[in-house]
């Protein structure tokens, strides 16, 4: 890799050359997804298509968007994440802004869609459904995305985080049947839900520190915390079902797979079933449904 004082780009302002010089500076910085990271940087940095990168290498870039490609692959170089740079990911099937302030969503956590979607049947079936942490929204608008009967709150203790909630609500045409709170967790709530959905902290505070960089450096930490054992949100959540969750409701939860036990262990010992633990494609129990009795 050279030397960070130096330009990255040095050679033809082409646009074959500059993406090939970043894939090999991605690879030599040992970066995961180095041709990946390489072509989803040029292409959105210089506004051209995967096709044009293909068809017309030697296309000529001015310095102004060079400059900008060097400031965004050395933000990548310190570990910041590719969603974090272009302030957007794409989760479900939506585009969502991410910030400093929320969770940048992953594709394990479409794994609590998948189990909270189950819930809702039938399809057209109005409910009212509540996402404690919130973050970006991406849990709770993707389930609106699929159930167009289905009207969400979601529920932050950031305040910041909500602004990005709403802004993702209004992208993509889901602010009408949403609306959002400032709270922690389910404490503010008034009404009952039929689903509830949640992806709280769930690191071990101890564990915080050996996270890969780009979580640990850029991800909040009030969104990683979960406390010495990881478990403080899921029984704060857990506490607040009798008052949140109609009986015979659906509680969704996110887990930690080497945490699977105990979570249940805690839900069960306040009087929640288990429905269902849910893998998610590295085949790790990553959610877990859970129903409050109709008593």
């Amino acid at each position: 890799m050279p030397d960070r004082a130096e330009p990255i780009f040095t050679g033809e302002p082409e646009l074959g050359n500059l993406y090939n010089t970043l894939r090999r500076v991605f690879r030599e910085a040992e970066i995961s997804t180095p041709d990946l990271d390489a072509r989803l940087l040029v292409t959105e940095t210089l506004d051209v298509t995967t096709t044009q990168l293909i068809a017309n290498p030697r296309l000529t870039i001015d310095a102004d968007q060079i400059a900008e490609l060097e400031r965004r692959a050395r933000e990548r170089l310190a570990g910041r994440s590719i969603g974090r740079i272009l302030g957007r990911r794409a989760f479900w099937s939506l585009d969502l802004r991410v910030s400093d302030d929320t969770l940048e969503p992953r594709p394990e956590t479409e794994t609590v869609v998948e189990l909270a979607l189950t819930a809702l049947y039938p399809p057209e079936a109005p409910t009212l459904i509540a996402d404690l942490g919130v973050g970006t929204g991406a849990i709770l608008l993707s389930i609106l995305s699929e159930r167009l009967a289905a009207y969400g709150v979601g529920v932050d203790i950031s305040y910041k985080a909500l602004i990005e909630a709403r802004r993702n609500a209004e992208r993509h045409n889901l602010d009408g049947r949403s609306s959002f709170v400032q709270a922690n967790f389910g404490a503010a709530l008034a009404q009952t839900f039929d689903l509830v959905v949640s992806n709280p902290p769930y690191v071990t505070t101890a564990d915080i520190a050996t996270l890969e960089p780009t979580v640990r450096d850029f991800d909040p930490r009030l969104a990683l915390d979960g406390g010495m054992d990881g478990l403080n949100a899921y029984r704060a959540v857990f506490d607040q079902v009798p008052t949140m969750l109609r009986p015979g409701g659906t509680l969704v939860v996110e887990i930690d797979p080497a945490a699977r036990d105990a979570v249940i262990y805690e839900a069960e010992r306040r009087g929640l079933e288990v429905v269902a633990v849910a893998d998610d494609l590295n085949g790790d129990a990553r959610a877990v449904s859970l129903r409050r009795s109709m008593v």
